[in-house]
C-alpha cells in the first residue's frame, strides 16, 4: 500500500466518476459500444508505495482503467505526471508493453490534484520480494527462467526506444552520470531532512570518487528506472503484458538499469543468504541482456553500488514517513557498504 496517509476512498470514487462522465473522450479505451461510461467500482491497488494507485472498473463492457495520483506524504519532491505519460506512450509506440494511451490530467477540480490515467491490464504481478512471493515460488524451474528472461528482454526493449525522436530528453532527467549523481545528492539531502544516513553519505562520496569517465555516457538510452519482476504484469506463459511504474524513468547509461536489477538481487542474497531458485545467475543474466541488446555492458560493479544508494535513499524516505520521521536502523545500509567494499569500479 501507499506509504503514509491516503485520501478518502469515497471522495476519490466520486471524483473519478465525475471525471469519467465529463471527459469520456480522454478515457483510455473509450466506450466500447458507444454508450456513456459509468464507474462500477474504485479500489486501491495492493502494491505501490510512491503513489496512490486506483483500480477502476467501468461499465458497460470496458476493461477498466488505472488512476495514479501523488501521495499525501511524498516519496519524491516533484510529482509531475506528464513525463510518465510521455515515456509510457513512447515506449508503447516501439513495442514495449507499457500501458498506453497514458493520459496526464492536470485539472485539480476532480480529485484535488493532478492524476495519471492508463488502461488496466490484468494478469499475474509478482510481489516486491520474489524470493518469498507465492506466485514466483509456485512456478516450475522452466517458468522461472522464462520470467527472468522476459524481464531482461523487456529492459533491452526499453533501451532500444528512440528517446530523441519523442523528445524525452526534454521531459525526463539525464543524460550523464554527473547529472545523476547531482540529482541523487540533492534527493538524499531532501529526503534525509538534514540528517542523511551515514552509509548514504559515504557511498555517494565513493561513487563520485570512482565514477566511470571513459565514455560511460556516450550511449545514453531510455531507462525504465525500477527494474524488477514486481513491475511486470505476466500472462499464464510468463509473457509480459504490461510494464509498470515509470516514476524513475531517465536518460542515461544502460548500466544504470542493470545495476538496479543486480543490486537488488545482491541485497536479497546478502539479507537472506540466497537468490530466487531457478533465476539466471548474474553472469547468465548479463549475457542474456547483452545478446538481446546487441551491446556489451561495463562498470557493473560501480552501477550496483550507485543503484543501492538510490534504493536505500528511497527506502529510508519511506521509513521516515511510516515511523513519524524517527531515525531507525535500516538493514540496507550495511548491505550497501558491503557491496561497496567488494566492488571493482573498473569491472
Amino acid at each position: 500500500m501507499v506509504t503514509g496517509a491516503r485520501r478518502n476512498d469515497d471522495e476519490l470514487a466520486d471524483g473519478v466518476a465525475r471525471w469519467v462522465a465529463a471527459r469520456a473522450d480522454l478515457v483510455p479505451g473509450g466506450a466500447p459500444d458507444g454508450r456513456p461510461l459509468r464507474v462500477e467500482s474504485v479500489t486501491h491497488a495492493a502494491g505501490g508505495m510512491a503513489n496512490e494507485t486506483l483500480l477502476v472498473d467501468l461499465e458497460p463492457h470496458h476493461p477498466g482503467i488505472v488512476v495514479r495520483l501523488p501521495p499525501l506524504e511524498p516519496t519524491f519532491p516533484d510529482y509531475n505526471l506528464a513525463p510518465q505519460a510521455a515515456v509510457q506512450n513512447a515506449a508503447a509506440a516501439h513495442g514495449v508493453a507499457a500501458p498506453s494511451p497514458a493520459v496526464a490530467v492536470e485539472d485539480v477540480q476532480w480529485i484535488g490534484c493532478p492524476f495519471l490515467v492508463m488502461p488496466l491490464v490484468r494478469g499475474n504481478i509478482p510481489g516486491p520480494a520474489p524470493l518469498f512471493d507465492p506466485y514466483v515460488t509456485a512456478l516450475d524451474p522452466d517458468a522461472r527462467v522464462r520470467l527472468h528472461a522476459a524481464l531482461l528482454g523487456t529492459v533491452a526493449a526499453v533501451h532500444a526506444v528512440p528517446w530523441q525522436q519523442h523528445g524525452l530528453g526534454e521531459v525526463v532527467p539525464g543524460t550523464s552520470l554527473a547529472d545523476a549523481l547531482d540529482r541523487w545528492d540533492a534527493y538524499v539531502a531532501w529526503a534525509g531532512e538534514g540528517e542523511p544516513l551515514p552509509a548514504l553519505v559515504e557511498a555517494l562520496e565513493w561513487c563520485r570518487r570512482t565514477c566511470p569517465r571513459d565514455g560511460a555516457d556516450a550511449d545514453a538510452v531510455l531507462l525504465w528506472g525500477d527494474v524488477r519482476p514486481g513491475n511486470l504484469v505476466l500472462d499464464a506463459g510468463q509473457r509480459v503484458v504490461a510494464v509498470l511504474d515509470w516514476d524513475l524513468a531517465a536518460i542515461g547509461p544502460r548500466e544504470m538499469d542493470l545495476g538496479w536489477l543486480f543490486g537488488l538481487d545482491f541485497m536479497m542474497h546478502s539479507l537472506f543468504g540466497r537468490s530466487v531458485p531457478g533465476f539466471l545467475t548474474r553472469a547468465e543474466a548479463r549475457r542474456r541482456y547483452e545478446v538481446a541488446a546487441g551491446r556489451a555492458v561495463r562498470h557493473l560493479d560501480w552501477h550496483e553500488v550507485f543503484a543501492l544508494v538510490r534504493a536505500l535513499a528511497i527506502n529510508d524516505r519511506h521509513q521516515r514517513i511510516t515511523r513519524s520521521r524517527r531515525r531507525a536502523e535500516n538493514p540496507m545500509g550495511p548491505v550497501l557498504l558491503e557491496r561497496m567494499a567488494t566492488a571493482q569500479p573498473g569491472e
